[in-house]
């Protein structure tokens, strides 16, 4: 395959193809780009060669996009796939949203269908490693804590559920957070792409959509803490929250715009999702790395690294990237453990605030303390540091004796 990236690109309308094929004529020396009429068609051009991304139209004749994208989600778990759709209905959306890694509306201008391919591909730069790469795109849906799950199914069984009730109950757990998000970007809802909040986009997407989705999909599985009962789902939800906030805080301390602060605060919330993702799926084999980690004190990182040969950075930021985040905030999730220049970037505050949380509150008493990476500081970095942590204690009291803890924090970061 080399550098070339082959792209298929199915729709029932020859008119839409020859559109996209004039669209796309730049990208030919970058880009092989095939065609198909039909879902079974498609099918026919996997049996001669395997693409790296495949963009289909939801409504066809015959085999419709959501049966073709299955299929290939069950036969070629490694594509990535993406739906360019016009409006379509709420049961196409459910048949379709877990074979689907995003989706772009139609009509759809050069720009945007590059951008949302290559961001997609880009993530592979973050994740290199190809079997975990396919692991990562055959996942369709994130574990959620039980207990969580429970409560928003009682409250949306109510005759008269609460919008803000669902919101604050879906904010407590990222695996939820992550894939509301991704629905976000459906065509069928038509939201805006500055949504601030979760309560903001459950009031877009509004009560009924919500039932829907959520106790009639079937897209959340529940976390058995059974399974790997050495790390807590919760503990680990809250400590995203909590580096959610101290990034939002230091974000706003200088002054960043306000779409910065927005991105920084998803990255945050987000940066820990492949922890989920590997627990999840190889649950012996974290268990070994929770185990290295108290034998050695090393960096959580580093183990997941001599275990699998990937971090959790890594595989977090790969499955944001293919649901359609932000660049921006893939970054932030990817490079959280390894930044190492002073840029006041996404990934720069995300790395910081990530530190200072561990110096705050102590997860799992095997856990060494993460020290900070002096490259990641300013010139004068005591005086900076004093300046975020003092503002974060000021405006946010979430931290356990943040207010107690300021000498503490500087010194152990500084070590």
């Amino acid at each position: 395959m080399g550098n070339i990236i082959s792209v298929l690109f199915v729709d029932d309308e020859p008119n839409v193809l020859t559109s996209i094929k004039r669209m796309l004529r730049f990208k030919r020396n970058e880009w092989d780009i095939e065609f198909a009429e039909s879902g079974e068609e498609a099918l026919d051009l996997f049996d001669k060669k395997i693409f790296d991304v495949v963009v289909s139209d939801i409504r066809m004749p015959g085999m419709d996009g959501a049966e073709l994208l299955t299929r290939l989600k069950d036969e070629y778990p490694g594509v990535i796939r993406i739906a360019l759709s016009g409006q379509v209905g709420l049961s196409e959306v459910v048949r379709s949203i877990r074979a689907v890694h995003q989706y772009i509306s139609k009509p759809c201008d050069a720009e945007t269908l590059v951008t949302k391919i290559e961001s997609a591909l880009k993530s592979r730069e973050i994740l290199t490693d190809p079997a975990m790469q396919r692991l990562v795109t055959e996942i369709d849906a994130l574990p959620v804590i039980p207990s969580v799950f429970k409560s928003i199914e009682d409250e949306l069984r109510k005759e008269e559920p609460s919008i803000s009730k669902i919101a604050n109950l879906i904010s407590k757990d990222v695996g939820l957070v992550a894939k509301i998000l991704k629905l976000i970007n459906s065509p069928y809802f038509g939201l805006p792409s500055n949504i601030k909040s979760i309560s903001q986009a459950i009031s877009l997407l509004g009560l009924e959509t919500i039932k829907t989705l959520i106790l009639g999909t079937h897209l959340f599985s529940m976390y058995d803490e059974k399974a790997l009962p050495k790390l807590s789902l919760s503990l680990l939800w809250e400590h995203s929250f909590r580096v959610s906030n101290i990034a939002r805080l230091i974000a706003e301390k200088e002054n960043l715009d306000k779409n910065t602060i927005i991105q920084v605060r998803m990255a945050g919330l987000l940066h820990d999702v492949g922890k989920l993702i590997l627990a999840y799926s190889f649950p012996e084999k974290y268990s070994q790395v929770l185990d290295k980690i108290r034998e050695t004190k090393d960096p959580i990182n580093r183990c997941e690294l001599s275990v699998f040969g990937t971090t959790h950075a890594q595989i977090g930021a790969y499955l944001m990237g293919l649901w359609g985040m932000s660049g921006e905030v893939v970054h932030g999730i990817g490079y959280h453990h390894s930044y190492d220049k002073c840029d006041l970037s996404i990934p720069m505050i995300v790395s910081v605030a990530d530190m200072i949380d561990h110096q705050c509150v102590i997860i799992n008493p095997d856990y060494g303390r993460i020290v900070i990476d002096e490259s990641v500081l300013p010139p004068s970095s005591n005086a900076k540091l004093e300046e975020w942590i003092s503002h974060i204690s000021l405006h946010w009291q979430g931290i356990t004796d943040f207010n107690v803890l300021d000498s503490d924090v500087i010194e152990h970061l500084r070590k």
